[in-house]
C-alpha cells in the first residue's frame, strides 16, 4: 500500500524500505527508510538509481499531505552503459570506464590507444571532476599532465548538499551525499523536488 501511494504521488514506480514505524491507528513515520527511484531519465546523464535515505520520514496530514525528512542522504548510481550512451551522443575523443579503484579516461585515435589516465573524482566549486592520478602513453608509464581536466557529465552539487562518500566499483559509481532537513508536499513533481536539493540545474 505505502509503495502505491508514493509511487502515486511520485508518478514512476518506486520501492520504499524501512526499519520501524510509528503512530496508530495508521502508521505515519518511518525510521530507517529507504525510497527507491530506479532509471531515472534527465537532460544530462541518465542514472541507474536514485535512493533518498531518512532516519525518520513522516507524513504530515495535511492539504496537500507534506513529508517531512530528517538525517537524510541521498545516494545517485551511475552506470557504465549510460556513461557510454552519453560520449557516444557528442561523439568525444575519449573514453571514461567506471572501475574498481577508479575511473579510467582513455584518449584514441582511430581506433588506437594513444594515452590513458587513472584519475580521482574531486567536487570543485560544485563540478565533479576528474584529476589524473597516473598516467601512460602508447602504454608506457608517462609525466602527469596537470593541466588536464575533464568533467563528469553532471550538473553542480547544490550548496547544501555534502559528499560523504564515492564508492567505486566495475561498471557503476555511486556517490553518497548528506542533505538538510527537509519538507515538502506531496503533489506532482515531488520527485523534480528532491532531485534538485541535489543537483539544483537536474531536469
Amino acid at each position: 500500500f505505502v509503495d502505491q501511494f508514493v509511487s502515486a504521488y511520485f508518478t514512476i514506480p518506486v520501492t520504499m524500505t524501512w526499519q520501524e514505524t510509528r503512530g496508530l491507528p495508521i502508521p505515519d513515520t518511518y525510521l530507517g527508510t529507504r525510497l527507491n527511484f530506479a532509471g531515472l531519465a534527465t537532460s544530462w546523464l541518465n542514472l541507474e538509481r536514485m535512493t533518498l535515505v531518512a532516519d525518520q520520514l513522516r507524513f504530515v496530514p495535511d492539504m496537500p499531505i507534506r513529508m517531512t525528512v530528517a538525517g537524510a542522504q541521498a545516494e545517485i548510481v551511475i552506470g557504465q552503459t549510460e556513461i557510454t550512451r552519453w560520449l557516444e551522443r557528442f561523439q568525444l575523443p575519449f573514453k571514461l570506464e567506471l572501475a574498481e579503484d577508479g575511473i579510467l579516461v582513455r584518449n584514441e585515435f582511430s581506433g588506437m590507444p594513444l594515452a590513458e589516465f587513472k584519475t580521482a573524482l574531486e567536487v570543485v566549486d560544485g563540478w565533479f571532476m576528474l584529476k589524473p592520478k597516473t598516467a601512460s602513453f602508447m602504454g608506457m608509464p608517462g609525466w602527469m599532465p596537470e593541466f588536464f581536466r575533464t568533467y563528469l557529465p553532471l550538473p553542480p552539487l547544490a550548496n547544501e548538499a555534502r559528499i560523504k562518500a564515492i564508492e567505486h566499483a566495475q561498471g557503476k559509481l555511486t556517490l553518497i551525499m548528506n542533505l538538510p532537513d527537509f519538507e515538502e508536499p506531496v503533489t506532482p513533481g515531488l520527485l523534480g523536488r528532491l532531485q534538485r536539493r541535489i543537483f539544483p540545474a537536474f531536469g
